[in-house]
């Protein structure tokens, strides 16, 4: 006899449980659905807002926030490529800025 531990089941990947999680959400009736992803992504959004003066990551909560209401809402998808566009701007403006003080 062994004091050997049975082998623990692998966990599952943070992939595999968002697809388990998307699919769950998907399986709701769309009124449902988009109740929720109002609430939560509105809820999420008015935590960035508020985080912007509070101490706390606003500018994260609020794009996570319009990344939740993007899954339902067309102008929430357009104001989300519009803030990468301009995140993806301002990457590249520090970079050239950099390289030129080097």
């Amino acid at each position: 006899m062994t004091n050997e531990a049975p082998p623990r089941p692998a966990r599952p990947t943070w992939s595999e449980r968002l697809g388990r999680i998307t699919e769950a959400i998907r399986s709701l009736p769309k009124p449902v659905r988009v109740v929720a992803v109002t609430s939560v992504g509105g809820v999420v959004l008015l935590a960035g807002v508020a985080m912007l003066v509070l101490p706390g990551p606003g500018i994260l909560a609020i794009l996570a926030g319009l990344a939740i209401l993007a899954t339902e809402f067309v102008w929430a998808r357009r104001v989300l490529e519009r803030s990468k566009a301009a995140a993806k701007a301002g990457v590249d403006k520090g970079r050239d800025a950099l390289q030129r003080r080097r």
